[in-house]
């Protein structure tokens, strides 16, 4: 028998994950608050139909413990409900009988009462297949039912039941189960069946099945058949083509540290392996997730920067569903995210350089703190500009302001300002409105400083209000910005996945009708 049959749940205490919509349903039997019908939905194997049946044992069960909540199981009501025997329980498959003549023969049937049990109970498995015209039919039934009726609606599609049926229902939601709990059911399982079985195969299968109980069992059922009843990573990973985590985590390190050449290598590894790639876009998707939320907490600083990464793979993925070419759309993702990789040559020369002086530094003979003060008078009696230091001009102005220790406000204000004029020892700055009336003395100061630092005589300040600065830092980096965007969008439309939807697909992507959505915006 297959495991999925063989462990179904035989009563409330053995369903796991959905503690809520069990303590729910005990409640209602225990008050004998019952109601016209019930709604259970939900993903695949999250426990729908087996809810439905135990709930309909429950009601109909002859030795029911209303303070335990649970069903004797060794009744004649339990026994044949467990078999599938019960005349009291009729199961539908609305996928096979969705029409209308078909709900008018079950509904003929309603107004006789149970055989043996207490109530008769109907349960509707896929109940968003039925047609508008069976809604329809069972509409007036489901709103004024006999006493001795209970209607049980299972669906994957809640959004598909009309409104109508639904307000006349009590609903119950069931949410995936947690990775844990479907972790310790196959091991229990495991331990009972004899099956040897490792951690990390267990966790592959518990990837795999994505919060259904059921997958994981059928999965586990062909696992143990294809091992012979001895699972290890290694095997389950060649059966369902998914490669082990470790290697996954170490694809994401290397993009991270802006490893390009290793990067393809491993991309061209997976090709030849012939991986599942949409279970690799949902780990690299949770990988970058848990990275966020860690930089975030750490105030980590490359917090945007992987917030785009995850925006790449999550638009890769949607391209992949739209395209099938899951392979081609995650190598993109992983390849745009070198692109954009802060972490270049320039930076890793820099820390080299860094590491370089601070080894000298550590090298250098002590000297005593009466030296250093020495040295630090006879520094600030020769100070000179350096030599390498720009004339302040309006000319040059963009390419000073970039260097200058500016932060904050006061950068952003003069950042959107034009330096008019130098006369001297007055610099003449003119702005909108917007950013003139907003500045204020310390923000001035700032820049005086600043300027100071960099070498400059401390300058007087003016400022001039005028309609529009058209020369302004502000304006240079949004061309810089512009030019990036344009050279982005050049690459994309030049890139293999474009190029086969427009040449396969007639997709038409051009430069018109392709939008870039700046991040830094």
């Amino acid at each position: 028998m297959a495991l999925a049959n063989k462990y179904r749940p035989k009563s409330f205490s053995e369903v796991i994950g959905q503690e809520t919509t069990v303590n729910a349903l005990r409640n209602i039997i225990k008050n004998k608050n019952f109601h016209n019908g019930y709604i259970f939905s939900g993903t695949r194997g999250v426990g729908k139909t087996t809810l439905g049946r135990l709930f309909a044992k429950a009601l109909n069960c002859t030795n029911y413990d209303s303070e335990k909540g649970e069903t004797c199981n060794v009744c004649s009501v339990c026994e044949e409900i467990n078999s599938n025997s019960h005349l009291d329980l009729i199961e539908i498959d609305a996928a096979s009988r969705t029409g209308v003549d078909d709900m008018r023969d079950l509904l003929e049937s309603v107004q006789y009462r149970p055989s043996s049990g207490k109530f008769k109970i109907y349960l509707i498995d896929e109940v968003h297949m039925l047609s508008i015209q069976s809604f329809n039919a069972l509409l007036k039934t489901l709103e004024e039912p006999p006493a001795h009726v209970v209607f049980i609606l299972a669906t994957t599609e809640a959004h598909k039941i009309p409104k109508t049926i639904v307000s006349r229902c009590l609903q119950f939601n069931l949410k995936l189960v947690s990775d844990e709990l479907i972790s310790q059911n196959l091991k229990r399982i495991f331990e009972s069946e004899g099956i040897s079985s490792d951690d990390k195969s267990v966790d592959l299968l518990v990837e795999l099945a994505k919060g259904s109980v059921r997958d994981s069992l059928t999965m586990a059922d062909q696992a143990a058949s294809h091992c012979d009843n001895k699972l290890s990573e290694n095997e389950v990973s060649k059966l369902h083509g998914v490669l082990n985590i470790s290697s996954t985590t170490k694809l994401i390190e290397m993009i991270l540290l802006n490893e390009s050449a290793e990067v393809v290598n491993e991309l061209k590894r997976y090709s030849e392996l012939d991986v599942n790639y949409e279970i690799l876009f949902d780990r690299a998707l949770k990988l970058f997730h848990d990275k966020i939320m860690e930089s975030v907490v750490n105030k980590d600083s490359k917090a945007d920067e992987l917030n785009l990464f995850y925006q790449f793979f999550c638009n890769g993925l949607v391209d992949a569903k739209q395209t099938s070419s899951f392979r081609d759309c995650f190598d993109i993702a992983a390849l745009r995210c070198l692109t954009f990789n802060s972490n270049d040559e320039s930076e890793v020369k820099k820390k080299h350089e860094n590491a370089t002086n601070l080894i000298e530094l550590e090298s250098e003979p002590e000297v005593t703190q009466s030296q250093h003060e020495h040295d630090d008078i006879e520094l600030k009696e020769v100070k000179e500009p350096p030599k390498n230091l720009q004339k302040l001009v309006s000319s040059n102005w963009l390419n000073i302001f970039d260097g200058l220790d500016l932060r904050g406000a006061s950068r952003a204000f003069f950042a959107n300002m034009q330096l008019d004029n130098v006369d001297g020892s007055k610099l003449t700055f003119k702005g909108s409105e917007t950013f003139v009336s907003g500045i204020n003395e310390s923000n001035i100061n700032d820049l005086v400083e600043a300027l100071h630092k960099a070498g400059y005589p401390k300058y007087d300040i003016a400022i001039i209000e005028t309609k529009e600065a058209q020369v302004t830092p502000s304006s240079k980096w949004q061309e810089a910005r512009n030019k990036e965007l344009d050279d982005f969008k050049e690459e994309i439309l030049r890139s293999d996945l474009v190029q086969n939807l427009n040449n396969k697909y007639g997709a038409n992507i051009n430069r018109e009708n392709l939008s870039i959505k700046d991040h830094e915006e």
